[in-house]
């Protein structure tokens, strides 16, 4: 029992003095609507949609984003980022 106890303290005190390491991760999509399928209306469709989406990254609070995902529909164009506030380093870190 004495053990058990033991354990018990040990990962507790373990569990507050370690400093957990977590990143908010998100993804999201913006949809703009397209009234015709020429090059321009696509693109100018999806130039709001990336816009739309930096400026609710920004307000969020992320320091990182990148384009997950781009469709044109018939009628809109969708456009998938992923945002998260995780640091530079971390990816050194991953990589290795």
């Amino acid at each position: 029992m004495r053990a058990f106890a033991w354990l018990t303290a040990a990962s507790l005190t373990l569990c507050v003095f370690a400093s957990p390491v977590s990143a908010r991760v998100v993804r999201m999509e913006t949809t703009v609507a397209l009234y015709d399928h020429s090059e321009p209306s696509i693109r100018q469709a999806a130039r709001e949609a990336f816009e739309t989406s930096v400026r609710g990254v920004i307000a969020m609070g992320f320091s990182r984003v990148w384009v997950d995902e781009a469709r044109v529909l018939p009628a809109a164009v969708v456009l998938a980022m992923v945002a998260t506030d995780e640091d530079d380093d971390a990816d050194e870190t991953r990589a290795q």
